[in-house]
């Protein structure tokens, strides 16, 4: 989790999209993010995307995917 100077968590969430390519994924996965985010509407956040290779089991809670 990223931390600044002060000891302050940064606000992080997931987001999940179906799209298959990656370039793809990136802006739908943004738009999402962006569109859910309170924080989008402030100059001084902003958005970046990270994939993470997780599953979901079907109780909805993510899994790191080892493969």
């Amino acid at each position: 989790m990223p931390t600044s100077k002060t000891g302050t968590k940064a606000p992080y969430f997931f987001v999940e999209t179906e799209e298959f390519k990656l370039e793809k994924a990136e802006l739908a996965a943004l738009k999402l993010a962006n569109k859910v985010s309170v924080l989008s509407k402030f100059d001084n956040w902003y958005m970046s995307v990270t994939k993470t290779k997780m599953r979901k089991d079907g109780f909805g809670k993510y899994w790191t995917y080892h493969q």
